[in-house]
């Protein structure tokens, strides 16, 4: 059984609840029907403990679930237990980044602080394919699957109900680099421009003068999610992969360098200024 609660292990205890209510069944006798403790039964619907599966398995037979249920509490229990669920065309990817945009999938706010790059719900298919081929560490995926992951998960801002919210922290350097070419980049400053005018995207550059901020290395994201009840969690990237921060200490320690380098940024309509300038810039230069 493994022990420790995680946002996997109560996402998977917030599914199961209802199907038990719903069974008509108390822990005590789903645990009898199951032959295994009660403590089992209830620290899975707590979130603080998984079952093997087969055990697992059977307390959904006992609660007579349907067989989408099922499929769907399975899913859910492989994600909690060993983080080897399949986002689409992710398969090769880490199943750190696996459980990134399980996460990011379920979230409400997203914060992102990028000091190297443009955030990737924000890229272009040009600007992202011209950065990949300049070496980042990728693995086996090709650039096809990149290309398809990303506009899955750029989805997510474009959801017909309650669209992902994103508020992203620029650096000043990361709109100045050309990467791919002017053409790229012009076309790259368009789309910031064109998502900004979203009313769920908030996007701020953090200008040159102010000087050194935290987190000036690899990107940072933060997430929120709807339930009253479920944490926050952060994301550090670097070039060997997508690390999952939950211990609530260093959250809050991170979220607080979100928050420095948010006052220190220009105001929406400041950097929407800013990168029509630099986009002016980029006219006649080929």
């Amino acid at each position: 059984m493994a022990v420790g609660t995680t946002r996997g292990k109560r996402r998977l205890g917030r599914y199961i609840r209802p199907l038990m209510e719903r069974s008509g069944l108390t822990p005590k006798e789903v645990a009898t029907q199951a032959r295994c403790a009660q403590q089992t039964v209830t620290r899975l619907l707590s979130g603080d403990s998984l079952p093997r599966i087969h055990l697992f398995l059977m307390i959904l037979s006992v609660l007579d679930v349907r067989e989408d249920e099922r499929a769907k509490a399975v899913q859910l229990w492989e994600v909690a237990d060993a983080d080897t669920a399949t986002i689409e065309h992710a398969a090769e990817l880490p199943v750190s980044y696996r459980r990134f945009r399980i996460d990011e999938r379920e979230g409400r706010l997203e914060r992102t602080l990028d000091a190297v790059i443009i955030p990737g719900l924000l890229q272009t298919p040009e600007y992202a394919a011209a950065n990949a081929s300049k070496g980042r560490v990728r693995g086996n995926w090709d650039a096809e699957a990149e290309a398809a992951e990303r506009r899955d998960r750029q989805g997510l801002l474009h959801r017909p109900e309650n669209p992902l919210e994103l508020h992203a922290l620029i650096d000043e350097a990361v709109l100045r680099r050309v990467i791919g070419g002017s053409e790229v980049m012009a076309g790259q400053l368009d789309h910031l421009l064109a998502m900004a005018a979203l009313p769920h995207v908030t996007v701020q550059v953090i200008p040159f003068d102010v000087g050194a901020y935290g987190a000036m290395s690899g990107p940072l994201v933060l997430l929120s999610f709807p339930e009253d009840d479920e944490p926050d969690s952060a994301y550090v990237e670097s070039l060997i992969g997508m690390h999952t921060v939950e211990n609530q200490v260093d959250v809050s320690a991170l979220s607080a360098v979100w928050d420095g380098a948010a006052a220190m940024a220009r105001s929406p309509e400041e950097t929407i200024t800013i990168i029509r300038a630099l986009r002016g810039n980029l006219d006649g230069h080929g």
